[in-house]
């Protein structure tokens, strides 16, 4: 049986040391394909090196092609629960890619993720408001307020987005 292209890679990154992964990712900078997003994605929630992890934020950060949100957006809601899902949720506000469309999914971390990642995902939607009509805000702000925190460290940046959405 032949693997496909994204099964190649996977299997190849997986036998690489982190810095021959660090160096590729160099590379793929300019030659890479959406079909390795993937596997690149789910090096932030492997047992690799903290340096590797932050090359491939970096790496993300860039990523200029709108049809890595989706990949991104699934990738966060199949991790939402890891102790790494803030080193994801911090791309989304870095990146210049629009993730607007998918206020609901930072909403949902803020409710269930740890500090970190709950910190991240308010800073995500408070860089999205200016892209929000009038409507969509106002939606925000009822959600907000609705907004259970699992974690009790994370109630008071979720009454913070409260306030902050009330002051547009």
């Amino acid at each position: 049986m032949q693997l496909n292209k994204a099964e190649q890679f996977q299997k190849a990154i997986e036998a690489s040391s982190d810095e021959a992964i660090i160096g590729l990712l160099a590379e793929l900078r300019e030659t890479g394909e959406d079909y390795m997003l993937p596997t690149i994605l789910s090096l932030l929630f492997s047992a690799r090196s903290e340096k590797l992890k932050n090359e491939v934020v970096n790496f993300l950060v860039d990523l200029k092609n709108k049809s890595s949100v989706d990949t991104i957006i699934e990738t966060i809601k199949q991790n939402k629960r890891s102790k790494e899902i803030h080193l994801l949720v911090s791309v989304c506000w870095q990146s210049r890619l629009d993730f607007t469309p998918h206020v609901d999914t930072f909403i949902d971390i803020m409710e269930h993720a740890n500090y970190q990642g709950c910190l991240e995902a308010f800073t995500v939607i408070e860089n999205m408001t200016g892209n929000l009509s009038r409507d969509q805000l106002n939606e925000l702000k009822a959600k907000i307020k609705t907004v259970k925190a699992d974690n009790p460290e994370t109630k008071p940046l979720i009454e913070e987005l409260g306030k902050l959405l009330d002051e547009l």
